[in-house]
């Protein structure tokens, strides 16, 4: 049984390797870049993995989603570890679900920003709610 998951994940490798992957990273940065896209008009293409603070696309008015990108919500943390304030933690929350459709931030600020594992839902699902616009 191991050899053959192993070799699922190794015929698999490839392909998930040529898979885009946007891990986040700083909620501030993206909200500069995001400030910076917008005054631009520049178009954002979002496809394959958009996690934690790539979610936040959602709020760019240039922003397209592939349909089978995906993206995970979780809440914010600091690098290493670090602990954060439960004041800074609330803020850092509440400016990432500013970005975000009514719904989704809902549903962010009850659940998904209190959950470890990401919390991923897929781009198609959203745009055929009119949450996100779909690429050309």
């Amino acid at each position: 049984m191991i050899r053959l998951v192993l070799l699922l994940l190794l015929a698999a490798g490839p392909a998930l390797a040529d898979r885009p992957r946007d891990p986040g990273g700083s909620v501030a940065l993206r909200v500069l870049e995001i400030a910076a896209l917008e005054a631009r008009g520049e178009e954002k293409r979002v496809a394959g993995d958009c996690l934690s603070a790539c979610t936040m696309y959602l709020g760019l008015s240039t922003a397209c989603f592939e349909p089978d990108a995906v993206l995970g919500f979780h809440g914010p943390r600091l690098a290493w570890g670090l602990p954060m304030t439960p004041a800074t933690f609330e803020a850092v929350t509440r400016t990432m679900a500013a970005y975000y459709p009514p719904r989704i931030a809902r549903r962010f600020l009850d659940d998904w920003r209190h959950t470890p594992r990401f919390a991923r839902v897929e781009a198609s699902r959203l745009i055929a709610r009119g949450e996100a616009r779909a690429c050309d």
